[in-house]
């Protein structure tokens, strides 16, 4: 199925969400900026695909792009405000908004799209799914909470990682499932199917974009090397690492990072024992897994271009790692 025309008017929706009465002036420029910055469109692409296994997809495609456009802003606005967290210079191969704008401007311009997205929600009554993406809102912003709270710790597991990303990242995935398979009026079994693909979707997500800083070079595509361990930000390579890490070198370079921050001579010599340590091959099972959770819960949904779509971008997201 090819979703490119709809993705424009996906694109097109989200100007008019986000307009502005500030063109021409610094605002202005800001806010263009921002709206420049959307990447892949994972999250729309997922919210039509899923609305195709509902009766009401065609007649709704006015509805269901508005919709997949306010998923979009929203994904957009938690990246501005990431890269405010993180200090980030860099997103997606461009000068983020924070260090092009400052970071005051970053936060309005975050604010402003959210605003906007809660604004368009109450005008078209589009109640359920308003609930739905501010429930969503909060559930990223526990995740973030969570993640923040488990910086340079020593002592968490997998589960509180998984608990974190869930929140912070899946969770959108799985609100773009949820809702454009509801608003197309796909029945309950298919709805419950669809949100649990967009979640293991989303995790496949997360586990694949913590690959990158031990299989690439992250400045290739335009982000910051080594940040989250930088950041005391374990992720699950270097959980699954420790975990094996009989000899303790691995906690004791965790230890002094939480100290003071490692240098990159020493980053690098981390990331190696990270991966001699089993981390990355573990995580790449972890993906695997996902994969197969969503191929079961693919077989119970009709056959047919959306099937087919969400199959072949889970395997894109395998084969990519």
């Amino acid at each position: 199925m090819d979703f490119r025309p709809d993705l424009e008017k996906v694109r097109y929706c989200m100007r008019q969400i986000a307009s502005h009465p500030f063109s021409g002036t610094e605002v202005g420029h800001v806010l263009d900026d921002a709206l420049d910055c959307s990447g892949k469109m994972i999250r729309s692409t997922l919210l039509l695909a899923s609305a195709g296994f509902g009766p009401d997809s065609e007649n709704k495609k006015d509805r269901l792009c508005m919709l997949a456009a306010m998923i979009e802003l929203t994904h957009l606005a938690s990246l501005i405000h990431d890269d405010i967290v993180d200090e980030s210079d860099f997103r997606r191969g461009k000068a983020s908004i924070q260090s092009k704008h400052h970071k005051d401007a970053a936060v309005y311009a975050g604010d402003f799209l959210i605003t906007r997205v809660n604004y368009t929600l109450a005008r078209e009554h589009l109640n359920e799914s308003s609930m739905t993406l501010s429930k969503t809102i909060e559930r990223m912003c526990m995740g973030e909470i969570g993640q923040a709270k488990c910086r340079y710790r020593t002592d968490i597991g997998v589960s509180d990682y998984l608990s974190n990303i869930r929140g912070k990242t899946a969770e959108l995935f799985k609100a773009a499932c949820l809702i454009g398979s509801r608003e197309a009026g796909a029945d309950a079994d298919a709805i419950d199917s669809l949100k649990n693909v967009g979640e293991n979707l989303g995790i496949m997500f997360q586990l694949r974009d913590d690959l990158l800083d031990f299989t690439s070079d992250r400045n290739e595509i335009g982000k910051a090397s080594h940040i989250d361990f930088k950041e005391g930000i374990y992720t699950m390579p270097v959980l699954h690492a420790l975990a094996n890490d009989r000899e303790h070198k691995l906690l004791a370079a965790m230890q002094k990072n939480a100290e003071a921050s490692l240098s990159e001579s020493e980053i690098k010599e981390t990331e190696k024992l990270v991966v001699e340590l089993g981390g990355v091959e573990q995580t790449k099972r972890e993906i695997t897994n996902c994969r197969i959770r969503i191929e079961e819960l693919l077989k119970g949904l009709p056959d047919g271009e959306s099937k087919n779509l969400l199959s072949e971008l889970t395997a894109k997201l395998e084969l990519s790692m």
